[in-house]
Order: structure tokens, then sequence, then C-alpha cells
């Protein structure tokens, strides 16, 4: 748990690192584009790369049939990319933990979330209330209220927003100077941005020890409201209007609700300097575009394929030391004594049974086919056989045991048993025959 934890905080911060470096090459380019590299940087504490990796190797890629020229393993450089993503990149031995400082870690980190969360319950409430109170303007669309709280035009609530407007500015705003300000708010409410704000609070009460949690929030809060200065001005409002605006709200209103969207959140200076200059956002253009759009599919997939891939090259390190155990094993056949409609593989470390099994589900598993695929009378079905394989050496991971480790004994089995050769590609597999059978026991 320890060692999970860790590689995710490490993989996170990794993250926000790279999201910081795009967000420097897109600093000309949309507030907006870059508001969402940063949310995703913060919902990425919320989505473990270990969960995806695990993901991967859940759906896994089917081990290959193994033949004597196959390689049984990948590459060792798909094996070392993987440990970027691995939850087992990183290993802490659990046994040299005291429990007792993990006792302490852990109630200090659930005091801290707790005095987080509790600070973030009281300013919903402390917003709820405020809008429930809040009255509606005359003249104003439907979804702005007039308040008599000493706050700041803000946007409350996450579902059914509406704009918070202090009965303190009426008649202090002129009539251009109030829709440029009530457009900002407006834009808060098309851009979803207290829905995007609360899953960042989230990050913050369960990661309120991780400092980039922080400055991931104070970054979000500057480019969301550069984003609405930006579409503020994109509209055709005035900028010195706007900046007016801004400017009376902080001579005649206190902060906004610290649950909301205010009119004056993030660097006054900064905005009202971008607001009244002649700068504006460029194009993103289509290098920068492809290079978006490359990352973020590399993001999303490349845990997913190093499962995938980590899990298929194990399956077959695995088969091949199984099929290597297997092959020279010593077993006994005799009727089935079960009652089972159809065969199955049990194993454990020191055995491997294959019970009430047929002729034909014994060659379906020497060719490494299904059963139904195997043509022959009915004499394939009846009767039925208990195998029973007995190992010198443990078998390793049995619960997890391929049936195509089977193969080779299998064909054993078939040509001492019953006379049986396996053909693959118009090739007798070995051993070829009964004949051939004895002359391996007499050479060995």
């Amino acid at each position: 748990m320890t060692a999970a934890l860790i590689n995710h905080l490490w993989q996170s911060t990794l993250f926000c690192c790279g999201a910081w470096l795009i967000t420097l090459m897109l600093r000309a380019n949309s507030a907006s584009l870059r508001h969402w590299i940063w949310l995703l940087a913060s919902a990425k504490f919320l989505v473990p790369f270990s969960l995806l990796f695990f993901i991967g190797s859940s759906i896994g890629i089917p081990a290959a049939r193994l033949t004597d020229e196959q390689p049984l393993v990948l590459g060792d450089a798909l094996q070392s990319a993987s440990l970027l993503v691995s939850p087992g990149a990183l290993r802490v031995t659990e046994s040299t933990e005291s429990t007792a400082a993990l006792v302490i870690l852990f109630s200090i980190w659930f005091g801290g979330a707790l005095f987080v969360a509790l600070r973030w319950l009281v300013a919903w409430r402390s917003a709820n209330t405020i809008a429930r109170a809040a009255r509606p303007a005359p003249g104003a669309p439907s979804d702005t209220r007039v308040t008599d709280a000493d706050i700041e035009p803000a946007v409350a609530r996450v579902f059914h927003p509406v704009v918070l407007l202090p009965a303190a500015l009426l008649g202090r705003l002129s009539e251009r100077e109030m829709n440029a300000v009530l457009a900002h708010e407006h834009e808060h409410i098309e851009r979803h941005d207290n829905l995007k704000a609360n899953i960042h609070r989230l990050v913050e009460t369960l990661f309120w020890f991780h400092p980039a949690v922080w400055w991931i929030g104070r970054q979000m809060i500057e480019e969301r409201e550069r984003a609405c200065d930006e579409r503020v001005l994109e509209s055709g409002h005035d900028g010195a209007d706007y900046a007016a605006g801004i400017l009376t709200v902080c001579q005649h209103c206190r902060t906004g609700p610290s649950h909301a969207s205010a009119a004056t959140s993030g660097n006054l200076t900064r905005r009202v300097r971008y607001i009244l200059g002649s700068s504006r956002p460029q194009a993103l253009g289509v290098i920068k575009t492809l290079s978006l759009l490359v990352a973020t599919i590399a993001v999303a997939t490349a845990p997913l394929f190093a499962g995938a891939i980590v899990d298929g090259a194990h399956r077959m390190e695995l088969l091949a030391f199984n099929s290597r155990t297997l092959e020279s094993g010593e077993f006994v056949i005799g009727p089935a004594r079960g009652t089972d409609a159809r065969s199955r593989v049990v194993a454990n470390s020191n055995a491997v049974s294959i019970r009430n099994s047929s002729m034909r589900d014994l060659i379906a598993l020497a060719y490494g086919v299904e059963s139904w695929s195997v043509e022959g009378e009915s004499w394939l079905d009846s009767p039925r056989y208990d195998v029973h394989v007995f190992v010198r050496d443990p078998v390793s991971e049995p619960e997890e045991l391929d049936p195509q480790a089977l193969r080779g004994l299998i064909t054993r089995l078939l040509v001492a048993r019953f006379d049986v050769e396996v053909h693959v590609n118009q090739r007798c597999q070995s051993p070829c025959g009964r004949y051939a059978l004895l002359a391996q026991d007499t050479q060995d």
C-alpha cells in the first residue's frame, strides 16, 4: 500500500511538471486551453497510472503458442519502459515499516484532510445560504440575483448556478461596466468553472500535504480568470469599461464567497494590464495541435499498453517455465471418477490433474485447439480419463497455469498410452510414435 502511494505521488508530480512545460509552450495561446491542462494535472492525482496499468494487464496480450524456435521473453527495453507506470516500479519493504509510524502518519493525514474538508463544507454552505437569500435582479437574466451580502460579484452553486450581484454596486457601475462584469460571471457559468474548481478541491482534500496540488490550484485560478477575460473582450466589450468595472468592484466590495468564482480572483494587476493592452491569444496552429493530440494519446494509452505488454511477457515466461517443468513430469492415467460434464485442469505446486477428460479433449489440448474442432467418431468421447501429473520441481503460479504448458506432456501421454502421433504442419511432434518413445527412454 505504501509503495503504491509513493509510486502514485512521484508519477503525479512528474505529470504536473510535464503539464507546466506544456503551458509554458502555450503561454501565447488561449488561457482556456491552459486551464484544461492544469485541470488534467489535478485530475491525475485521482487516477493512478497503476490503475490503468492494471486494466491493461487485465486485457493482456495472448501468450504465443510456443515452438522450439520461438523466443520466450520480450525485449528488455519494453520491461524497462514499463517501470514508469508499473506498480512495482518502486518497492518498499513492508516488514521494515513501523506500525506506530504508519498510525501516526495516517492520523496526521486524516486530520489535515478533515480540516480542509470542513473549510470546503463551511464555504459551500456560506455561498449556498447567500444564494438562497438573494432576490432576482430587475432587468437582468433569470440567473442573476441581487444580494445584500458584502461580497463582490460571483457565481455560486455547481448545479443551477446563479450570479450574485451585491446591492452595493447598483448605481455605482455604468451600464457598460455592469454588462462587462456580468459577462465575466456568465462566462464562468458557461465554462462550468465551479464544477472544475470542486474537482480540484477534492484533490486538495485528499493530497493536502503535496505542495504541487496547491500550486496547481493557483494556476487554475489564474488561467480561469484570464480565459473569462479573453471571452469578454472577444464578445465586443470595451477594455477600458471592463477594467473600470473591476476597479470599482475592488473599491466597494469585500472579497467574494470562497466557494464561488468571483470577479476579482487571480492576479488583478496582471489582469488589468492584459485587459487594457493590445495582445490577444494566438491561434493554436497545426504543429501545436498535433503535438497536443499525440501527447494526450500517449499519456492515456502508455500505461494500458505497458500493462498489456508486461502481462503478456510474464505469461510467456510462465508458460515456458511450466512447460519445461511439466514435460519431465511423471503421469498416471485412469478412469474418470468425477461426474463433471466438462474436462478441467486442477493444479497445485506439486501436481497437476486433468479430470474427466476424453480422447478428444486430450488431442485438443495437445494441438492447442478447442475440443469441438477435433473431428472423429464417438469413441473419442468415451471412455473418459483422469490424468495426474507429478513433478520434481514445483509448478510456478499454479493458479494461473496455462493449459498450453501441458502440450508436451500430453503429446508424450498420447504416444505412450494410445500410440497416437501428433502432427503440426505435417511434422510429427517429438516423441513421434511409441517406438520413438521407447528409444528415447532407452537413451535416458
